[in-house]
């Protein structure tokens, strides 16, 4: 066996995996608590105005939606073949569970997205009803992230435990044209302290 010929297929794994790593979408996509501050690196740093606070990214300006504020870029961020328009945050309480949402606005449907990142990152998603998720649920007695199906939470609000996902779902219609899906990390249930802190560190737990 020639093992020269083994060489390129292993490099060219290598070079995915360094390329991956250090693009700007990876910390977002895992959801833990760097996911919300890669809106103030490159390339995004000129597109939503911020501050730190306390050594937390605070954003500015953006206007107001119903559930939150959303930042629309002058122009798409195109990052490992995801063309994004705008970024969102929001942080509400809905019959007794709170829910936190921070995303972005992408031009690609669900569908096209799942398969980029499929390519890009090796993620892979679970899919209903033209939806993309990878859900988890919070362990308290491990302190961690735990894989969970779909199905036992699918249209329900948790609320004895956190829930976190990785969702893939159409945009909003109002916004502008141009915007057909949403890329987003959401928190949701009775969300502790410890829970809050592996993804949304900048947020205060509710009392």
């Amino acid at each position: 066996m020639k093992f020269s010929a083994l060489l390129l297929p292993i490099a060219a794994c290598f070079a995915n995996a360094a390329s991956a790593a250090t693009s700007p979408l990876t910390d977002y996509l895992s959801c833990a608590d760097h996911s919300f501050t890669v809106v103030g690196q490159p390339p995004f740093t000129a597109q939503v105005p911020h501050t730190l606070e306390n050594g937390h990214l605070k954003l500015q300006g953006g206007s107001t939606t119903d559930l939150g504020r959303r930042w629309m870029f002058d122009t798409p961020v195109e990052v490992d073949g995801l063309r994004l328009t705008g970024f969102y945050a929001e942080d509400l309480t809905m019959m007794g569970s709170r829910i936190i949402s921070w995303g972005f606005y992408v031009q690609q449907t669900p569908e096209q997205m799942a398969q980029t990142l499929r390519q890009a990152h090796g993620i892979e998603l679970e899919h209903a009803d033209g939806i993309y998720a990878r859900p988890q649920i919070w362990d308290e007695q491990s302190g961690a992230w735990q894989p969970e199906s779909s199905d036992a939470t699918a249209g329900k609000l948790v609320t004895d435990t956190a829930e976190r996902v990785l969702l893939l779902e159409p945009a909003p219609k109002d916004l502008p044209s141009g915007s057909k899906g949403m890329l987003t990390c959401s928190l949701q249930g009775k969300i502790s302290a410890a829970a809050l802190n592996t993804s949304r560190p900048d947020l205060k737990a509710a009392e």
